[in-house]
Order: structure tokens, then sequence, then C-alpha cells
């Protein structure tokens, strides 16, 4: 909704309560609009581990998984984290946190599936070579 200065004095006229939020959530549309952010969820990068099933050496992140992630690669996976400028739609709706509050909580989710996805991505790479060898005759697109 598009709220010029008319329709946002004839809501104050109706509501003090209504006129307050109303302003709450076009203030915070307002900075994130300035920060070139949206309030809708976008999909954040990953990349693709490349491991080889017949190597015999561990993958980095089957490696990590035992000894943990060291602090350079959780440095770099935060900054990773933070580069989406995006809420999640949860995230967006929770009025009683501030922008800033509700961008590290976003952070710390993206931190989290990054993190998630790059375990996974190790067993998802080594089942999809392991398919494709078993089926010569299918291609990956």
């Amino acid at each position: 909704m598009k709220l010029d200065r008319r329709k946002f004095l004839g809501a104050a006229a109706a509501s003090p309560l209504a006129a307050k939020e109303i302003a709450k959530k076009v203030a915070e549309e307002a900075q994130m609009e300035a920060a070139n952010m949206s309030l809708y969820s976008d999909s954040i990068y990953t990349g693709i581990s490349h491991s080889d099933v017949d190597l015999p050496m561990r993958s980095l992140w089957d490696a990590l998984k035992d000894i943990g992630i060291p602090d350079w690669k959780k440095e770099d996976l935060w900054e990773d984290a933070k580069r989406n400028r995006t809420l999640d739609p949860d995230i967006a709706a929770m009025n009683s946190l501030s922008l800033n509050a509700k961008l590290r909580k976003q952070w710390k989710r993206n931190y989290d599936l990054l993190v998630d996805r790059a375990f996974k991505q190790t067993e998802f790479e080594q089942a999809k070579k392991l398919f494709f060898k078993d089926n010569p005759d299918i291609s990956e697109w």
C-alpha cells in the first residue's frame, strides 16, 4: 500500500494506534529500501563441493565435521551470511524486534543454513556421482 501524506493523515485521524503502527512499518520499509534490502526471502549462495567418490581422501567438510570449523572459516561463512539483503517473512513480521535485531537473527539463520548445507553437500555429491556411475545411460542436465 502506497501511503502518501493525505492517506497517512487520514489514518492518523481515524486511529492513533493504527497510525503509529503504519508509521513504524513505513519507516522500516524506507530504511530497508535505503539499504537496498527486501522484506522477502531470497536464496543464498553456498557453493558446491566437488568430491570424487573414487578418491580415498576425505573432503574438507567431512574433516571439519570431526575436528570442528576453524575460526577463519567461521568468519568467512559469517561474512557470506551477512551478504544476504533480504529478511524471511517470519522474521520480518516480528514487530517487537528492531530492524538491527531482525538482521542479526536473519544472519544467524543464514550462517546455520550455510554450515548445514556445506555438511550435507558432500553426501549429496557422492550420492549423485554414484547414481550417474551406476546409470551411464542417464545424463545430467
